[in-house]
């Protein structure tokens, strides 16, 4: 029989739990648990153990089976979008505007463009 890795995560403000316990077998991927989490909650956020944040292909490891392995969840604050200047440099973004009045986690940019990723992993971009 496979090992399996019993995750199970909690809102590090409340002590809520908000997914699981679930089953993985190992390697178990950053990306694996977010994807199922992902399927119960909407809101962007950040999963965090031993004191680090999880990344997509960051690996949690197992010492035994069927260990148990918490981990705390943030939830990330939201925002809405508004730009100005010049089209060029990304300024307009009227074409887009009505995805990004809210729901928006994070924006990235360049000299011309930008992307803003939305709270249901939507990515939107503009200039």
């Amino acid at each position: 029989a496979a090992m399996a890795l019993c995750v199970h995560i909690v809102n590090s403000f409340t002590g809520e739990r908000v997914f699981g316990p679930a089953d993985f077998e190992p390697p178990v991927r950053g990306s694996q648990i977010r994807a199922r989490v992902r399927t119960q909650r909407s809101k962007a956020f950040a999963l965090v153990h031993d004191f680090k944040v999880l990344g997509n292909q960051d690996v949690l490891q197992v010492d035994g089976q069927g260990e148990e392995v918490s981990l705390s969840i943030i939830f990330l604050p939201s925002f809405g979008v508004v730009t100005w200047g010049d089209a060029v440099y990304g300024g307009d973004s009227t074409a887009v505007a009505d995805r990004l009045d809210s729901g928006v986690s994070s924006i990235v940019g360049n000299g011309q463009a930008f992307a803003a990723l939305k709270e249901a992993g939507e990515v939107v971009t503009w200039g």
